[in-house]
């Protein structure tokens, strides 16, 4: 069991990779798409369903689903599904599984409330962890940066110009956050996408698939991405809204650093989240350093850096007799240029649009389902289907990225 579609979606992937030589079938079955393939799939008799709590209590009470021989059961980013919204559900699917079975709980996270209530599934559990010191892994960098919420868009984009990352998810807590984000970026040349619960099926797994085959740079998501989704080579994590827990934060930094590899997690702070953010780092006994905004001096001799090692490297490509005769022709059309304040603009405009990144156009439509759950809703998905400082980094790992 998952929490969201996309989890259910990955695990299944995972099964099927590692069964697939001893003919192990399996199938994913979550809300917001049609019933046909999840019914042929269960007719066909899969041998592991991973599926969100929703859409299996849909199949169960239509009789379409049986979990009397169920053998084992797991529970995968357990705080999450035992939190408040899931928890109806979650003891309506325990009524229909046998006594006897194995249950495991996995998490990043275990509250104490979420760990009472784990009771309800397990029978003389075994608590595993496997970080006994510390909640955050130790190859990811957190920082933090001050500044007010009207500036807190421009502050975002000044950060993504001074760390010029690989790839990265920005965090927000709602849905409007991630459309304002996502449309602000795109309007000044990024490329970035979004990820939400407004978001059709359809549009959500194919901007998951961007950015985990390394086509996407920037994705935009609330929380729903923060669970168990695992990206390679994600290098930042960068929180636009303060997560609402300590635990969000755990969830949300752990999207990179996985696997032994290095990530930094930024967070942009602002008015009264400031206590709270002090007392995450304390819950979760992480050292989050503060840095400064970067000066509009400094991001400009950036770009410029940036701007001249890209045309160098475009310049090189060329045969040296091609090279000179390009050069010879175009210096004296720069010169005149910028004898005037228009042609100034024009060479502005042309090193704008190079560097500019552009991203296929994809146009999805979106629905009302979401898989995370509201505080007051007993059961999200049904009930949504109703209405449906780097100073201290050091200077080797960025002398390995890919220049923009």
């Amino acid at each position: 069991m998952a929490p969201t579609r996309e989890l259910a979606i990955q695990v299944c992937g995972e099964m099927e990779a590692l069964g697939q030589h001893k003919g192990i079938r399996c199938v994913p079955i979550y809300g917001g798409v049609g019933y046909t393939l999840q019914i042929e799939g269960i007719e066909a008799g899969a041998h592991v369903i991973v599926g969100t709590p929703g859409r299996l209590l849909d199949h169960i009470g239509s009789g379409r689903l049986n979990l009397d021989h169920v053998r084992t059961l797991v529970v995968d980013e357990a705080d999450e599904l035992l939190s408040l919204g899931f928890w109806p559900d979650m003891r309506e699917i325990n009524s229909h599984l046998p006594k006897s079975r194995q249950s495991c709980l996995f998490s990043a996270t275990i509250p104490e409330k979420v760990l009472s209530l784990s009771r309800v599934f397990l029978n003389d559990p075994e608590f595993i962890s496997m970080s006994e010191e510390f909640e955050s892994p130790q190859s990811i960098e957190h920082f933090f940066v001050v500044t007010t919420a009207q500036e807190k868009d421009a502050t975002l984009v000044r950060i993504i110009e001074d760390e010029d990352p690989e790839s990265a998810i920005i965090f927000c807590n709602t849905k409007d956050d991630v459309r304002f984000v996502t449309s602000y970026l795109q309007r000044r040349g990024f490329d970035a996408d979004q990820i939400s619960g407004d978001l059709s099926q359809a549009a959500r797994e194919i901007a998951m698939r961007r950015i985990k085959d390394g086509n996407l740079r920037f994705l935009v998501a609330t929380d729903v991405a923060a669970r168990g989704i695992d990206i390679s080579d994600l290098t930042h994590v960068i929180s636009y809204s303060s997560p609402q827990s300590p635990e969000v934060y755990v969830h949300r930094t752990g999207r990179t650093g996985r696997a032994g590899k290095a990530g930094i997690a930024i967070s942009l702070v602002s008015g009264l989240d400031i206590g709270n953010f002090r007392y995450l780092q304390q819950v979760n006994k992480i050292q989050i350093i503060e840095r400064d905004i970067p000066t509009e001096e400094s991001m400009l001799e950036k770009l410029r850096s940036r701007l001249s090692v890209k045309v160098e490297q475009e310049v090189r490509s060329l045969p040296e007799r091609d090279r000179k005769a390009m050069l010879e022709r175009f210096i004296p059309i720069v010169e005149g240029l910028m004898r005037s304040p228009e042609g100034m603009r024009d060479i502005a405009a042309i090193c704008a649009f190079y560097m500019q990144e552009h991203k296929p156009e994809t146009t999805v439509p979106a629905d009302s389902g979401d898989d995370t759950p509201a505080p007051e809703s007993p059961a999200p998905e049904r009930s949504a289907r109703r209405g449906r400082s780097r100073d201290n980094r050091g200077g080797n790992r960025r002398g390995g990225r890919r220049q923009r």
